[in-house]
């Protein structure tokens, strides 16, 4: 009976007081990459046995902040600590290989200094034969023709061995350099960069089973921004947009061959909405009672400490609507690469037209403005602007606008020109202290293009400040005028090569010992 006992211990101690060491491959199976941080969905199986086991994961990646709340698994096992080889690679270093990849690098190497040794062997016949053929040039009184068949010989065999040995130079040359590539790839390719993605997982299993884990891995360094390339070919073409997007992580994986989703605004593990609490109407007495309805529960007094602490780990949570944009599964994203990536391409119908405001300067910008711009999904971000081949300037887009119609500025055209001039003041006396000062201002338009445009001219008179200053508009010119701003506006149609001046001016009746200022 004794006996039966203690074998039975020692098989109960042998199966879950044993260390079992398994060695996995994790793998990404999802991206989601934020304007700011990113989340990746991991995948990994293990076979377990009873007891304590370490399960050594390959490829993990970059692995900061990850905890043992992180990892979710289809079968019933104590996850008890998560731990980066670097912390205690001695205990693992026996239990993993040790070349990863280096052994593809090695044969490579190897390779070439096979096919190295080959070229040497053949330019060492080569010189051989030259040498030979050299030291038994020499003739005893030659005749004439035996004189051009030397040299005939020298222009075929000898120049074809010349010829062989400069080619047979320049592969060996080109070889050694590929063996130098390999080899600095072996170096670069150190055992620190590669343990540095492994992580030891210490799981506790009852039994013998295979287990399946899932980790969603939250990135703090990862990125993208949109970025456009806007293309017009003249006011008579349609725009063209390419739509892309420029990507960054820092994962420490390459992401390929995996879903990829690029997500517009800022990702946080606690973006989650406040709730709200009780909230106590407070007296000038009641100046002890704390009210918590505006806080973030993570600011809540101690006494809710252990409410919140057993809460599951915060999950993202959608203040606004988001736009995701699904890559194509061949983009590979490398690791601490910033990479641009195309997302779309159209054509969309464009109202053009010209704008100034020579008050301010002498330039003419060129204004495009899109109908339904919401169907595209645009986001804001800089665009770089190409009229006819030639790159004028970046704009940045703002979607965000609440017209129906996006207004994009193309920059300015330096072929419309414009100049703004006082051309007369006038000062006059009118009674009773006051007086009224005059001001008459033109404005040229020359439009040195081969085409017709449209042009939005804007401009404005001044306003009063003060109740004994009177100001009137003398000549609007045809301009649309809003009296409550000042602001002139004409909108002139200008013809090919043609010239146009615009005239108006304005009154200001104010006492004579008034000053008026800031007037040009």
């Amino acid at each position: 009976m004794k006996i039966s006992v203690l074998c039975f211990l020692l098989i109960v101690i042998n199966c879950f007081g044993q260390e079992n060491y398994t060695v996995t491959t994790s793998k990404i199976n999802e991206a989601k990459i934020y304007f700011s941080g990113g989340i990746l969905k991991k995948s990994f199986s293990a076979d377990v046995l009873p007891g304590k086991n370490f399960i050594i994961i390959k490829e993990f990646g970059r692995n900061s902040g990850i905890d043992i709340s992180t990892f979710k698994t289809d079968k019933k096992v104590n996850v008890l600590r998560v731990e980066s080889y670097s912390e205690n690679s001695y205990l693992y270093a026996d239990k993993i290989e040790k070349d990863f990849d280096r052994n593809i690098i090695t044969d490579s190497i190897d390779y070439y200094k096979k096919v190295g040794k080959k070229f040497d062997q053949e330019l060492a016949l080569v010189k051989n034969s030259i040498g030979i053929i050299q030291k038994n040039q020499t003739l005893g009184n030659p005749s004439s023709t035996e004189i051009l068949k030397m040299i005939e010989f020298n222009q075929t065999t000898l120049r074809n061995l010349y010829n062989e040995e400069s080619l047979l130079t320049n592969k060996i040359s080109i070889n050694y350099n590929k063996v130098s590539v390999w080899e600095n790839k072996k170096n670069r390719t150190s055992g620190s960069e590669e343990t540095s993605k492994i992580i030891i997982l210490h799981v506790r299993s009852d039994k013998k089973q295979r287990v399946n884990f899932e980790i969603n891995q939250y990135l703090q360094e990862a990125n993208w921004r949109p970025y456009y390339i806007i293309r017009s070919n003249g006011i008579k073409s349609p725009l063209k947009i390419s739509y892309k997007a420029k990507i960054q992580q820092n994962s420490g994986n390459e992401l390929k061959n995996i879903p990829i989703k690029l997500i517009n605004g800022s990702f946080s593990a606690e973006d989650k909405p406040y709730e709200l609490d009780r909230w106590f109407l407070r007296t000038d007495k009641d100046g002890n009672v704390s009210n918590q309805a505006f806080r973030s529960p993570y600011e809540r007094s101690n006494s809710n400490v252990a409410e919140y602490a057993v809460m599951e780990r915060p999950k993202v949570s959608q203040k606004a609507i988001k736009t995701e944009i699904s890559l194509d599964k061949s983009t590979v994203i490398p690791s601490n690469v910033e990479i641009t990536e195309d997302i779309d391409q159209f054509e969309v119908m464009t109202t053009y037209k010209y704008f100034t405001t020579p008050k301010l300067e002498n330039k003419t910008y060129l204004l495009a403005y899109i109908k339904d711009y919401s169907k595209y999904n645009l986001l804001p971000g800089n665009a770089d602007i190409v009229i006819e081949d030639t790159q004028v300037g970046t704009v940045t887009i703002d979607p965000n606008q609440l017209t129906s119609e996006m207004l994009i500025s193309l920059g300015s055209d330096p072929n419309v020109l414009t100049k703004r001039e006082l051309v007369k003041k006038e000062t006059k006396n009118i009674g009773n202290k006051q007086k009224q000062e005059s001001y008459f201002y033109e404005i040229t338009i020359k439009n040195n293009k081969d085409s017709a445009i449209n042009l939005e001219l804007k401009d404005q008179i001044p306003l009063a400040s003060d109740e004994k200053v009177k100001i009137e508009l003398v000549n609007s010119d045809q301009a649309k005028y809003e009296a409550s701003t000042g602001f002139l506006v004409w909108n002139i149609d200008i013809k090919a090569n043609e010239t146009r001046t615009i005239k108006f001016g304005f009154n200001v009746t104010l006492p004579e010992d008034l000053i008026t200022i800031d007037i040009k």
